[in-house]
């Protein structure tokens, strides 16, 4: 069986030179090697940073660089993707956030060891949301598309086996609901880690407004994912929806071939 040295990390970072050396180091508790970074549009020194632990680290690391930050969770399909040219031969991405905080490397080795287990599978968590009409529309969503009940396919980490992105583009990732619709839409199944235990993580609290915002992109995601699974038709829902801005992604992946790239309704470009 694969193991960690066989996965490799895909990471979004604006402005974590506090918080990025703290997750590398965890990564590579958790035995992985590889990992690749969208720096979205940052101003402090995290690019430096990341460099400068990895390299204490001996992890291969590779960087996607953009001047004007990206829209919401953009920075996370540009990591994949970059992941995916990178290690070809890797057996999965996982993606996570560059901010989180404390020991979590061992409850991430558990994560990814269980992932391993389940090759064909995405590997996801569980979660609440907390306002509750938006928890229950997510709740009757994953249910309706076959997915176990507690899962929240936008919460992080995410184990995506590299066979997936041959069927569903990468750039899906920069929507969690279209990217969970088109993966179930094509019957890659989706399974839930609940011993994933997200307060060890010591997330930095958001402010009223950001939660605000938060909440409206869970809104939208629920709304495109619905128009993907069941709306009847063949083709996903509009690339760039409401608030998410995806123009620089389209833009970056059009230059892009990932390889053994097969050309389908909802491939790259």
């Amino acid at each position: 069986m694969a193991d960690a040295r066989d996965i490799a990390c895909a990471l979004g970072a604006r402005d974590e030179a506090r918080r990025i050396g703290n997750v590398l180091r965890q990564v590579a508790r958790a035995g992985v090697r590889r990992v690749a970074i969208c720096a979205n549009g940052c101003t402090d020194g995290t690019v430096a940073e990341a460099r400068r632990v990895s390299d204490t680290l001996g992890l291969e690391l590779t960087v996607v660089e953009f001047a004007q930050a990206l829209g919401h969770d953009a920075p996370r399909a540009i990591a994949a993707m970059e992941a995916w040219r990178r290690w070809p031969d890797s057996t999965a991405v996982f993606m996570m956030d560059a901010d989180w905080q404390g020991g979590f490397g061992p409850m991430l080795a558990d994560f990814l060891e269980d992932a391993l287990r389940h090759p064909g599978a995405i590997t996801g968590v569980w979660g609440r949301v907390r306002a509750a009409e938006i928890d229950r529309h997510w709740h009757r969503l994953v249910c309706r598309a076959g997915a176990p009940p507690l899962l929240r396919p936008f919460l992080l980490p995410h184990f995506i086996p590299l066979s997936v992105f041959l069927r569903v583009s990468p750039r899906f990732v920069a929507s969690p609901g279209l990217f969970f619709a088109l993966t179930r839409r094509e019957g890659i199944p989706w399974r839930v880690y609940e011993a994933w235990d997200g307060r060890l993580m010591g997330n930095p609290s958001r402010e009223a407004g950001a939660q605000a915002t938060v909440l409206d992109l869970l809104r939208e995601d629920a709304r495109a994912a619905e128009i993907a699974l069941f709306s009847g038709s063949s083709h996903p829902p509009p690339l760039w929806p409401g608030r998410r801005d995806w123009r620089a992604v389209e833009a970056w992946m059009s230059c892009i071939r990932g390889p053994n790239l097969r050309r389908r309704h909802h491939d790259l470009v």
